[in-house]
């Protein structure tokens, strides 16, 4: 019996089809769900009460006020094509420091300048007016390599204040220095447990820090929320405005050009690199990036550095008798060990200038730094729940500012590029104003080779973690916040 072949055919072609159907379907199907998911995290991430991306016009921002920024000279904007030897991309206090250093290391060179607005309109001119002593991420370092070698670091870290005082003493600059130290409140006891175990470490690098409670706390500041304080006698308060302000003409008249209302839209690096801004072009063979929390949006550290917006208030000024109801005769600028903690100081025309309470993360890594009025709300609640005897005085100021966070809460200054030929100084997670100074002299040294005890920080070209997957990150940023605030304690940076 002869068999004869099967017409496999059209068996075939149905595979054919049924294969092609289900690749098909699967693709809408997956499409859709990408869809569903990114659509769901831009609704999940979504607030309706942030600002506006373009919020900035106006700033209702005491320092600025203070500062008189209103009536100051604003550079021209850069306009058509130009070269320099080295263009600095930010007129904060990162790309000041590291005009100032670089214009001394280099007095030949042509050194540029380029600001979006004007010098010290980002965070710069917007924090909370904490010069710190030390800087993010300190104490973990202490953990890790001992308190000699800490104590090194820390040495090292009280550049930037020394720098802000030569600012004052050789320069003139005027900003409202004082420096009082710092004190670091506790509102339970488990924070207070937190504040002996950093007075130990601190101790053991040699270090003053007082701890206070019962009578000698309230002799320091009156408030019903604290139950124990670390008075640490390192640090300042100061106006930042004023001093970003105050050395911008300090590096003009050291030889750099700088540009104000200058938008850098593109940067294409290379051996030379091209910087395109709104109305002209500039090229450099070497680049500083003096952006912190703005650097994502130039596609710098996109997947390091996590823009945060901290906001901030000012009160109408104190009577002599509220003064006295709170005590905080010795000035010193105050933070609490919250998770989602407070920082508040008093100012030079007796105000409160307090900050915090959130930190928020907007989706896609947008920056808002106008006034987010769910952080306002907190942060002017706080104050009111510290000093209750206070209730009733006004709040004149609001404003905002974007920081640059990493994950491990440690900055990093150094040198990049595929020829080594990118500065920068990036990540001060909130505590940047002094070190920032000091980022701009180790930028200088990374650019002529010269070596020091900065230069030889652990912050330097330190591999700031990865923040994983964009389209995730609100989701990753809620969680993390949700935890830590559970914790209620501050983890040791």
């Amino acid at each position: 019996m002869s068999t004869q072949p099967q017409d496999t055919s059209s068996a075939s072609s149905d595979a054919r089809k049924v294969s092609r159907r289900t690749f098909i379907g699967g693709m809408a199907v997956g499409a859709a769900g990408a869809w569903g998911l990114s659509a769901g995290l831009t609704r999940f991430g979504t607030d309706p009460a942030r600002p506006p991306q373009l919020y900035e016009y106006f700033l209702d921002n005491f320092w600025f006020k203070a500062a008189d920024l209103e009536h100051q000279a604003i550079n021209p904007p850069l306009k058509g094509s130009h070269k320099a030897d080295i263009v600095i991309i930010g007129g904060g206090f990162t790309g000041l420091s590291s005009a100032y250093h670089l214009s001394r290391a280099f007095p030949d060179k042509k050194i540029v300048l380029l600001e979006g607005a004007c010098c010290g309109y980002g965070a710069s001119g917007r924090n909370g007016g904490f010069c710190d002593a030390g800087f993010s991420g300190l104490l973990r370092h202490v953990e890790e390599v001992g308190p000699q070698e800490g104590r090194k670091a820390f040495d090292a870290s009280l550049f930037g204040i020394g720098q802000i005082k030569r600012m004052v003493s050789e320069h003139g600059v005027q900003c409202d220095f004082e420096e009082n130290g710092m004190l670091e409140a506790a509102m339970n006891q488990e924070q207070a447990a937190q504040l002996e175990k950093h007075q130990a470490t601190y101790r053991s690098m040699g270090l003053d820090a007082t701890l206070l409670q019962d009578r000698q706390l309230q002799d320091e500041v009156r408030s019903p929320r604290y139950v124990a304080g670390l008075r640490f006698p390192y640090g300042a308060i100061l106006n930042p405005a004023k001093l970003a302000r105050g050395m911008k003409p300090v590096i003009e008249n050291a030889g750099v050009e700088v540009r104000e209302r200058t938008v850098v839209m593109r940067v294409t690096t290379g051996k030379v690199h091209r910087i395109e801004t709104e109305m002209g072009e500039i090229t450099a063979p070497q680049l500083v990036l003096g952006l912190n929390g703005y650097a994502p949006k130039l596609g710098f550290f996109r997947d390091r550095v996590l823009p945060l917006c901290s906001y901030v208030i000012a009160t109408e000024p104190l009577t002599s008798t509220q003064w006295d109801s709170i005590g905080w005769r010795h000035r010193q600028g105050i933070a609490d060990m919250r998770v989602l903690f407070d920082y508040q100081r008093p100012t030079a025309d007796g105000r409160i200038v307090i900050g915090g309470s959130d930190a928020p993360y907007f989706t896609n890594d947008d920056l808002s730094s106008g006034n987010y009025k769910p952080a306002i709300k907190a942060v002017t609640e706080s104050l009111f729940s510290t000093f209750p005897q206070l209730e009733g005085l006004r709040i004149e100021h609001a404003w905002g500012g974007t920081m640059g966070f990493t994950t491990d809460f440690t900055p990093s200054v150094g040198v990049t590029g595929d020829h080594k030929n990118i500065f920068y100084g990036v990540a001060y997670n909130g505590e940047g104003v002094a070190f920032s100074q000091t980022a701009g002299r180790i930028i200088s040294e990374l650019m002529t080779g010269e070596r020091s005890a900065l230069s030889e920080l652990f912050v330097v070209n330190h591999q700031m973690p990865h923040l994983g997957p964009a389209s995730l990150r609100i989701v990753f940023e809620r969680l993390n916040k949700w935890y830590l605030m559970r914790s209620g304690t501050k983890t040791v940076r």
